[in-house]
C-alpha cells in the first residue's frame, strides 16, 4: 500500500481522533466515514419493514381526493 502524507489542522484531528474504533488507523476511520455504500445499505436497512407499495397508494388516493375537491371547488 502507497502511503502518502496529509495536512490537517488539529481540530480535524480531533474530530478524527474521537471517531476511532478501538484498533482502528486514522486510515480505516477516514475509509469507514467516507464509504457511501455503507450509508446507503445503513438507511435502506431501516426501511425494511415498510410496505412502500401501500405507501405510494395511500399517497395517490389522498392527492386524487384533494385534487377532485380543489375542482370542485373551482367549478362552484
Amino acid at each position: 500500500m502507497a502511503t502518502d502524507h496529509i495536512r490537517i489542522s488539529e481540530d480535524a484531528k480531533e474530530r478524527l481522533e474521537s471517531r476511532k474504533r478501538e484498533g482502528e488507523s486514522f486510515t480505516d476511520v477516514i475509509m469507514r466515514l467516507t464509504d457511501r455504500d455503507a450509508d446507503v445499505r445503513r438507511f435502506i436497512g431501516k426501511y425494511d419493514d415498510v410496505d412502500l407499495e401501500a405507501g405510494v397508494e395511500n399517497v395517490t388516493e389522498r392527492l386524487d381526493r384533494e385534487f377532485r375537491a380543489e375542482r370542485e371547488d373551482v367549478r362552484r
